[in-house]
């Protein structure tokens, strides 16, 4: 429960506009990019940005709302837990009993709501709906904008190599999802040292990259993410991994250590 939560709080959200007759999640990119430019022209950029905004406070609410409800049947079961020891070692009265009853359908409630709303996201917003009343054409006939989720992009961490001078990164998307095609990365070194001076940025159109010239036995920092657009509504995490160039020639695997904050 808490690696799928975790995934979840890490992953990122992006905006599509589809077709009513388009089954979900199918042909996301095309459908959104046929109408992508007629959205801006119609609505502005800051009629657009409002609509990303409530979308993004609403994927906030829903990310907290989770963590309330994974730990309020974490804490639950705790009590459950001692009073079940308890119960192996004295007698318990009624009240004890009931309050561990009451308790115990509190938490099957939890787990209903979180599993309800882990495998959900945002309601669609109609194109005519308030935000887009102005909107109405051609644009908004049977259309509707939906928030689609990709999972969060994370180092290979057991695949890194490293030499005196180069690092070889790997990353793959976390999750269910398979490589996505013509997606482009943005990755970034920095100076392990206090100020985190950029050291060097690079595009990326695959998955792995060897970062050259770098010194010897030193530190330094890695972040990877993909590169967006404006159809990005909320991005709350990126994976960064610290490692150290070799001293002496040679190349060997090196585990990283995630940066979690």
């Amino acid at each position: 429960m808490q690696e799928r939560l975790l995934l979840k709080q890490r992953s990122s959200y992006y905006f599509v506009i589809q077709k009513e007759d388009v089954r979900p999640w199918e042909n996301q990119q095309e459908s959104t990019s046929m109408s992508i430019n007629m959205l801006g022209s119609h609505l502005g950029s800051r009629r657009l940005q409002h609509v990303k905004d409530w979308m993004k406070s609403q994927i906030v609410f829903l990310l907290a709302y989770l963590e309330m409800l994974f730990q309020e049947i974490i804490t639950s079961r705790k009590n459950l837990e001692a009073f079940v020891a308890k119960c192996e070692k004295v007698e318990v009265d009624a009240d004890e009993i009931a309050s561990a009853e009451q308790q115990l359908q509190q938490i099957q409630l939890h787990l209903s709501d979180f599993e309800a709303r882990m495998a959900s996201n945002l309601e669609p917003l109609t194109l005519n709906s308030l935000f887009l009343l102005h909107a109405r054409g051609s644009l908004t006939h049977q259309s509707q904008m939906s928030v689609v989720t990709l999972g969060p992009v994370m180092f290979h961490r057991e695949k890194s190599l490293l030499t005196p001078k180069s690092v070889c990164l790997f990353w793959y998307i976390a999750g269910e999802q398979s490589e996505e095609p013509r997606r482009m990365f943005r990755i970034t070194v920095k100076s392990a040292a206090p100020g985190g001076k950029l050291w060097r940025e690079a595009v990326c159109c695959n998955y792995e990259h060897c970062v050259q010239n770098l010194q010897p036995d030193t530190y330094y920092t890695f972040t990877v993410k993909r590169i967006t657009n404006f159809t990005l509504v909320h991005v709350p995490w990126t994976d960064t991994l610290h490692l150290k160039t070799l001293s002496s020639t040679g190349e060997q695997g090196l585990k990283g250590i995630p940066n979690n904050a």
